[in-house]
């Protein structure tokens, strides 16, 4: 029996039939399920392989590449539709997120589809995703890690990394992740590193892109349930939702400094506790 709710992917041009022999699992079984397709539109900013619209910094034509062409983008989209299953889709670049959002246009859909990543997205494909619903998932821990190598690579470009506060102004749901095991997972530091976007050597990366305590949290929290269909039963304190908690150390609310954000410890886990849940509300 798992200790906490996992939800897998599966990729969809590789492992489809995976699904198709295990439709029961696309609801939780033991605190596991499959929550729909995963697919891959292009690579990383950090190692250059990620599609972008202009070349890289010092390159003269190269801005990476596609993985699949439009057509099979968006057959593979078609398919997720038809089936009403979520897709989350990985793009980094700009070119590779105009590939996904063709791939949705003009298309009802409920399916919820998410843009895994997200670094590079465009003001304009912002306003695009709102339309049409695509939630971005923000891998805002690359600004701290890797911030300084998209400097290099992406020149001025690099400023609009991760553009959550443009998200918001666009009415686009977002969420935050870490993508283990590229670094190792920690909400909170993330959510520092949304607030400070801060490099390693000190470059702060797109003041006007920051954002609040309470934006941050909402990222973490309800929008991370909305994004797996799962906002009636958990996160906001409600009466008939799972009351799981988490004691933490200290409140973010009420920090005197954002810094101290990435130190706060758990400490403690408690599940499904009707008590707790009774004593906040009374």
């Amino acid at each position: 029996m798992l200790d906490i709710d996992v939800v897998s992917y599966v990729d969809i041009k590789n492992c489809k039939e995976i699904i198709d022999e295990n439709k029961e699992y696309l609801k939780y079984h033991n605190r596991y399920k499959i929550g729909g397709y995963k697919l891959f539109l292009d690579g990383s900013p950090q190692g250059k392989t990620a599609w972008m619209s202009k070349p890289y910094e010092n390159e003269k034509e190269y801005r990476g590449y596609p993985i699949y062409k439009d057509s099979e983008v968006e057959h593979f989209v078609d398919t997720a539709i038809k089936e009403n299953i979520q897709i989350i889709t990985h793009c980094n670049g700009d070119s590779a997120a105009d590939q996904l959002i063709s791939a949705f246009k003009n298309k009802k859909t409920n399916i919820r589809p998410i843009m895994i990543h997200a670094q590079t997205v465009r003001k304009d494909q912002l306003k695009e995703m709102s339309k049409i619903g695509i939630i971005a998932s923000f891998f805002a821990d690359h600004i701290y890690f890797f911030g300084d190598i998209h400097l290099k690579n992406l020149g001025k470009r690099a400023f609009n990394i991760s553009p959550i506060k443009s998200a918001i102004k666009n009415n686009v749901i977002y969420t935050i992740h870490e993508d283990t095991p590229v670094v190792e997972p920690n909400i909170l530091r993330s959510i520092w590193i949304t607030l400070k976007r801060e490099t390693k050597n000190g470059v702060i990366l797109g003041e006007e892109e920051k954002i609040s305590i309470e934006e941050a949290l909402k990222a973490a929290t309800i929008n991370a349930a909305y994004s797996y269909f799962e906002e009636n039963e958990k996160v906001s304190i409600k009466e008939e939702k799972n009351a799981d908690f988490i004691i933490l150390d200290k409140n973010p609310l009420k920090v005197k400094n954002i810094d101290e954000i990435q130190n706060i410890n758990v400490l403690e886990t408690i599940k499904n506790s009707k008590s707790i849940y009774k004593k906040i509300n009374n």
